[in-house]
């Protein structure tokens, strides 16, 4: 039993550390795209609010970024297929704009998938923001009503076709190496591999 258990583990392990495969592990996209900073390594993690998936993979993501080397950039982005999305692209851009980002972005997540609070909606979302304590709730819905969250949503709709985004978490490695998602931990290894072959062909 012991002798099973242990070929198991073992057999667990080389599948983790197994060499990144194309077509595999990631793909290629059609039409690569400018990355922000050309001597970084840019990576983007295109997700949903609405996205179980990307609920489950969050905290995994969020504590792979506390490591990050200081040669990568990475950044989320919401994703905008249909107009009925739109509020959840409006809600992450005013938490971006108003620095409160760290101490809303999971209790949203909790209330859309948890609560089943749909925060794409205006009024949903103006109700539970009022309800969070340790921010000025009037001066976040006045960012979140401006012209300037306006134009982040218009962008997130554009970034979502330019990198034809066709299912969330979505993960892009410099413009152009699409990461297939499985358990977190290979992801993370996944991530860190073509993070490594970017950094390569930069050279």
């Amino acid at each position: 039993m012991k002798k099973w258990l242990l070929l198991m583990l073992l057999a667990a392990s080389s599948l983790a550390n197994a060499a990144i495969e194309l077509g595999k592990d990631y793909t290629m996209l059609s039409t690569p795209q400018p990355v922000a900073d050309p001597k970084k390594v840019e990576v983007i993690e295109f997700f949903s609010y609405h996205c179980i998936h990307c609920y489950d993979d969050d905290p995994a993501m969020n504590a792979w970024a506390k490591t990050q080397p200081a040669d990568v950039s990475f950044r989320k982005e919401q994703i905008v297929w249909q107009k009925s999305m739109e509020g959840f692209a409006r809600m992450f851009a005013t938490f971006k704009a108003t620095g409160t980002f760290d101490k809303l972005h999971r209790p949203a997540f909790d209330a859309q998938i948890k609560q089943r609070i749909n925060l794409a909606d205006p009024a949903e979302f103006t109700k539970w923001v009022k309800q969070q304590k340790g921010i000025d709730s009037a001066k976040l819905l006045q960012t979140y009503n401006s012209f300037g969250i306006n134009a982040q949503v218009a962008r997130a709709a554009k970034i979502t076709r330019d990198y034809q985004i066709q299912g969330t978490p979505t993960i892009i490695v410099n413009g152009k190496y699409v990461l297939v998602t499985s358990t977190p931990e290979r992801m993370t290894q996944v991530l860190n591999e073509l993070i490594a072959k970017a950094r390569a062909e930069k050279k």
